[in-house]
């Protein structure tokens, strides 16, 4: 489907008010995961209604999502949401999880929004447009000193983390457990230079990147690419002026760590 005939704007305004349920509901919701941990109803309300959404703008939309809807197809018209980026601080009632969602018409991203209730920032980006927080416009620094390292909580190769650092050493380096989305955003908007993410899947990466390339930055898989696949799982992001420096020096990290292996 042609994105000019798809309402962005009532899936900015369903990420919104989800956002606002889940900032009242953050603390004091269980985890019902059985075959996996840090699910929660919300996220399978707001997956299902961000579905719903979408399937109503007509056409032959696919859906692939973190939830019940986890089998990736290539196809045309698709949308991938990640329903709560970094449910295990939503069910602990920490602040930087995020609702996420782009859309990619012919395979390329045209559109994605990250929304972070928490502190009600909404982060947006359009193809040939720019990125925007609560509408302004955002860029990435023109530094290349403070890079984020986040590894993922299901991470299973502590040993390459520690590589990456050491290669990084004379950098300032910050490495938190805000959800992944939000840290591509806090690249984005220039509060970081570059992210360094390991990660147990790639749903938040495709609206994340995408918001990092629309605000002046780039976004790859560890080869370089920015054609993402969902068996992607290391990730970097920055400005032009640090990126160049670190696909290599992560690469390098994660093939000892094959080679170890």
């Amino acid at each position: 489907m042609s994105n000019e005939v798809v309402s962005y704007q009532k899936v900015i305004d369903f990420i919104v008010s989800s956002g606002q349920r889940l900032l009242a509901r953050a603390g004091k919701i269980k985890d019902i995961g059985i075959t996996k941990s840090d699910l929660t109803e919300e996220d399978l309300v707001i997956e299902r209604g961000l579905k719903e959404t979408v399937v109503g703008f007509g056409g032959n939309p696919t859906v692939y999502a973190e939830e019940e809807n986890d089998v990736f197809n290539k196809s045309p018209d698709l949308w991938v949401i990640d329903p709560i980026s970094g449910t295990h601080r939503f069910i602990k009632g920490e602040s930087h999880y995020a609702i996420v969602i782009s859309h990619l018409v012919n395979h390329k991203t045209v559109f994605a929004a990250v929304y972070d209730p928490s502190v009600k920032e909404l982060y947006t980006a359009y193809l040939g447009k720019g990125a925007f927080l609560n509408s302004a416009p955002i860029r990435v620094s023109l530094s290349a000193t403070n890079i984020i390292i986040r590894p993922s909580m299901f991470w299973k190769d502590p040993d390459a983390v520690e590589r990456i650092k050491n290669l990084l050493q004379k950098k300032s380096l910050e490495n938190n457990e805000y959800s992944m989305a939000v840290n591509y955003c806090k690249v984005a908007k220039g509060e970081a230079d570059c992210v360094v993410a390991l990660t147990k899947d790639a749903f938040p990466e495709y609206a994340g990147g995408f918001i990092i390339k629309e605000a002046g930055g780039k976004f790859t898989n560890i080869e370089g690419s920015d054609d993402l696949k969902p068996t992607d799982r290391v990730f970097v992001g920055g400005n032009l002026k640090i990126y160049n420096e670190l696909p290599p020096l992560v690469k390098k990290a994660m093939e000892k760590s094959e080679n170890q292996s």
